[in-house]
């Protein structure tokens, strides 16, 4: 058997779970194996209505075909089958046994359920084995780690006391459902695997938002993921219909912010993505394609979408190098991008403060287990300064550092390792310019999208690396980024490869061409008032 795993969107899962195999997509029979289509996801948060999310839990508790095991498995052990396992953990004790071994002993002393049909028999078995060799994958003592014992012990009592009794009285191309709810032990999670990889149908409910499956599918390869915005603390697991009194008013408004607010219609409430994560989409374009561009709304934007707990913002980083010939509209261009609330002018430079101390106990202390910044081991951390801003604000900005730092994109100085820029960029990004706090506490996702418009005439210092340091975590969080610089000399190009921004290039250079503040007209200034 080769169960797929089906794609599908809002509630489908819900028709998709009562199919027998044959109508599902995917589905192919031939010898030796039987393709199929499974429906796995994993259902993080509470959509919408709380009410409602209980009320599908219930409901799906009473259908004949879905088991509902969170802290109903059957712990009873069957003595002579645990003194049989004790046998073969002894064996692996003194061995170094493989997956094959151990499964072989385990078959000899009859510890796997036996079938009639042998294509029944081979597939636990292989199951079996595909979810020991990810035990072993993800452990490096293997069958030695101190976690094992436990883990295959709970395996075999409820291979017997779940698996083999619904195998037992299937019925001929009904696929069975597990539904989870809430946390779950080691042995637990290793037995949903088990579970996935026998061919059930496997569906996972934690209203607080918690990935319990996130360490045996980080890519989310193997389960569907639905992550919605309301996390809230489990309540018990209902046992009766949920008592409900809506009113009609209460009903029709649930509906039409249903209809109005899902992630696939483009109407928003304001600052319904608060508590996502805005990641960026870099867009090529052309120049005039730059100042169109900088004027449209994030989700009116080529590749705006929302997955999962991430906001995808399709964003510009662009240097405009030297100017057109018709000055007039140069400066109109640059008035344009200048204008709004959400646009941020530079022309000073550098302007950041180079931070020179050691970060490297902070930085080292904010590792996850992975080698990766821990988001929330940041914000808990001492020398954390964004503790004042709302929780969604400080962890995009803790994610997005993390990003920068993982995958660094800034130039090696001489001698420099990775290692090295990867603290270079934590040290420079613990401190963020009150102005960019600002912006980012503005920054509805969807909306309008903060604007950074770097002006170099070149007769400062120029752009400084702490401020390219600075730049690529904006542009990291979906800020739109604008370099002019009429002298056409390098800057940006001194602390960061091309291939991570767009370049034009104008028909004319200016040295030393100095910003200057536009004319008021003069009926303004004919009309000023005495200050």
């Amino acid at each position: 058997m080769n169960p797929v795993l089906i794609d599908f969107t809002e509630d489908e899962w819900k028709q998709l779970i009562e199919k027998k195999r044959l109508e599902r997509d995917n589905f192919r029979s031939g010898e030796p194996f039987i393709s199929f289509g499974q429906v796995a996801a994993r259902f993080l948060g509470i959509p919408r209505d709380e009410d409602d999310y209980y009320l599908t839990l219930f409901t799906l508790s009473q259908n004949p075909h879905v088991y509902v095991w969170n802290d109903r498995l059957n712990k009873e052990n069957d003595p002579e089958k645990f003194h049989a396992l004790q046998e073969v953990l002894q064996i692996n004790q003194s061995e170094q046994l493989s997956v094959n071994r151990f499964i072989a002993f385990l078959e000899g002393r009859q510890l796997i359920p036996s079938h009639e049909d042998t294509s029944i028999h081979r597939h636990i078995r292989e199951s079996f084995n595909k979810t020991l060799s990810q035990f072993v994958e993800q452990h490096e003592s293997g069958f030695k780690h101190p976690d094992f014992r436990r883990v295959i012990s709970d395996l075999i009592k409820w291979l017997w006391n779940h698996v083999d009794e619904i195998l037992s009285k299937l019925d001929e191309g009904e696929v069975p459902v597990v539904l989870w709810y809430g946390d779950a032990t080691k042995s637990e999670l290793y037995f949903l695997s088990f579970i996935l990889n026998l061919g059930f149908d496997l569906l996972i409910f934690h209203p607080l938002g918690s990935d319990i499956f996130k360490e045996l599918d980080p890519e989310r390869k193997q389960m569907i993921v639905q992550d919605f915005q309301v996390k809230k603390e489990p309540r018990p697991f209902p046992t009766q219909r949920p008592d409900r009194r809506a009113t009609v008013a209460y009903q029709a408004s649930k509906e039409i912010e249903r209809i109005l607010h899902t992630e696939e219609t483009p109407i928003f409430k304001p600052w319904q993505y608060r508590s996502h994560f805005p990641v960026s989409i870099t867009l090529k374009t052309t120049y005039d394609e730059l100042f169109l561009m900088s004027r449209e709304r994030a989700f009116i934007r080529p590749n705006f979408k929302i997955e999962g707990n991430e906001v995808h913002i399709p964003s510009l980083f662009a240097k405009v190098s030297g100017v057109i010939t018709n000055r007039s509209e140069y400066w109109g261009k640059v008035e344009e991008l200048k204008g709004g609330d959400l646009s941020l002018f530079i022309r000073y430079f550098p302007f950041t403060n180079s931070i020179n101390g050691n970060y490297l106990y902070h930085y080292q202390h904010a590792l996850s287990d992975d080698g990766v910044l821990d988001p929330k081991k940041m914000i808990n951390s001492v020398w954390w300064k964004l503790k004042q801003l709302p929780l969604g604000v400080q962890e995009a900005i803790a994610a997005g550092i993390s990003r920068v730092c993982a995958h660094p994109k800034l130039l090696r100085e001489h001698h420099e390792t990775i290692e090295d820029v990867q603290l270079y960029l934590f040290t420079q990004l613990t401190v963020l310019p009150e102005s960019i706090v600002g912006l980012l506490l503005k920054f509805d996702y969807p909306q309008f999208v903060p604007r950074i418009i770097l002006y170099n005439s070149g007769s400062g210092n120029g752009l400084a690396r702490s401020d390219t340091a600075l730049l690529l975590l904006l542009n990291e969080l979906g800020f739109d980024i604008i370099l002019l610089n009429p002298s056409g000399l390098r800057d940006l190009e001194l602390y960061l490869d091309e291939q991570y921004y767009d370049v034009h290039l104008m028909d004319q250079f200016e040295f030393n061409y100095e910003y200057k503040e536009p004319k008021k007209p003069i009926w303004r200034r004919l009309f000023k008032k005495d200050t």
